[in-house]
């Protein structure tokens, strides 16, 4: 059975600033569009509100984080405690560390190359966006002026998802809806429907509203260890990669992969697996367009590799060979 699936702004939000979510999460639920098990609405006021908000979140986030990490005030009577010293060297590693990872971070930013623009990026590009239309602007500034949810203090955004939710989800289909907008929830049970939207979604589509406060709580219900890849296309060229029989299959398809900016830790994990147990991966693993490749998606996902035989493999090749010439010709 298909689950009709709708992802608010908020939630895109939320990889820009302080959350327990991860960027992963995001990809299982779209992913699971591409292969069939969910259809998921994007609407065009989704992008739009992400669009315009994107940079005041990161802004709120940043400013957040620098007033976390300030210089340490350290007392005059102090210095004749052992610690002083270590405190003090703890302080200016701190600034220099502060001061490093900030200027990196404010070059993504600017390239909206941080990972989860590199994600939502993808969404949306490969997305059927639902357009607004004027029949589902004029109902939802009705709904709004006549003080029903979803929407507060005038705005319309929410109204109009509601609106192009209810004339797109085919009759007789549930909608699970992922928001922190309180408006979507019930006052008294704060995990359950708003009673007002759960009926008018009942007498309009025959079915039922549900509801999710996070990607993580709606995943855990429906796809729990479910792990898709968001594109079809990128699935079937790593399996190709763990199944190539020549030199030559794993260069031009390294190549393909190449044009992916994302990959989740599902897909590290089987690129890992390529590297390790078929040698026609890992007997070149030094050409500079694997190491280089490899050296792309497995790093930032370091921290969260856990099978030996893995973290043996990144080892070797990049500690103890811990940088290939980008120019080195081609087996």
């Amino acid at each position: 059975m298909t689950v009709h699936v709708f992802v608010d702004t908020n939630i895109f939000l939320t990889f820009f600033h302080y959350s327990q979510e991860d960027l992963d999460s995001l990809n299982n639920v779209f992913a699971s569009h591409e292969h069939g098990a969910a259809t998921v609405y994007l609407t065009e006021q989704v992008v739009n509100e992400f669009l315009r908000n994107r940079e005041a979140k990161i802004a709120d986030a940043l400013k957040r984080f620098e007033d976390s990490i300030s210089s340490i005030q350290l007392p005059a009577f102090l210095k004749g405690y052992a610690e002083f010293s270590s405190l003090k060297n703890t302080s200016t590693t701190m600034k220099q560390l502060k001061k490093a990872v900030l200027e990196k971070v404010q070059a993504d930013i600017a390239a909206s190359s941080l990972p989860a623009d590199l994600l939502i990026s993808s969404i949306i590009k490969n997305a059927a966006v639902i357009n607004i239309s004027d029949d589902a602007y004029s109902a939802a500034k009705k709904s709004v002026q006549l003080g029903n949810p979803p929407g507060k203090n005038g705005s319309l955004g929410d109204a109009v998802n509601w609106q192009l939710l209810l004339s797109k989800v085919p009759d007789g289909e549930d909608i699970h809806i992922i928001s922190e907008d309180g408006d979507y929830f019930s006052k008294l049970d704060l995990q359950a429907p708003h009673p007002f939207l759960a009926e008018k979604w009942k007498e309009a589509k025959k079915s039922n509203l549900h509801v999710y406060r996070s990607i993580s709580k709606f995943l855990k219900v429906h796809f729990d260890g479910t792990a898709f890849s968001f594109d079809k296309n990128k699935e079937e060229l790593i399996e190709k990669l763990r199944k190539s029989g020549s030199f030559a299959t794993t260069h031009s398809t390294i190549s393909k992969l190449e044009d992916y900016s994302y990959f989740s830790l599902p897909e590290v994990t089987k690129l890992l697996d390529a590297i390790v147990n078929n040698p026609q991966v890992n007997w070149i693993w030094s050409d500079a367009d694997v190491w280089n490749f490899y050296k792309r998606v497995t790093l930032p996902r370091i921290n969260e590799i856990t099978q030996d035989d893995h973290k043996q493999m990144l080892e070797l090749m990049f500690v103890d060979k811990p940088q290939i010439d980008s120019t080195e010709s081609l087996i």
